[in-house]
């Protein structure tokens, strides 16, 4: 159940580009083969096509190759911003 949680807590900060104190994670999409930060300016996936992991490390093990836009594996996890938000 706790994990259920989770996923539904992990799924509105993608939604709404905040994390809001939960710890950083990466999105890593089926269909596509790639992880972005939340935040990523990319297309909102669709909740059946994605897997929530806990670093960019995770991703990669799993076959995940890093978002060109967000760029997840260039230092912290923190929301993605654009320069224009900076």
């Amino acid at each position: 159940m706790e994990l259920l949680r989770s996923d539904g807590a992990r799924w509105n900060a993608m939604v709404n580009k905040r994390l809001d104190g939960l710890d950083p994670f990466v999105i890593a999409v089926r269909t596509t083969g790639i992880y972005c930060r939340v935040g990523c300016p990319a297309r909102t996936p669709h909740r059946e096509n994605i897997v929530f992991m806990d670093s960019a490390g995770q991703a990669r093990e799993a076959g995940f190759r890093a978002c060109k836009r967000c760029r997840p594996d260039a230092g912290d996890l923190s929301p993605w911003r654009s320069a224009r938000d900076r």
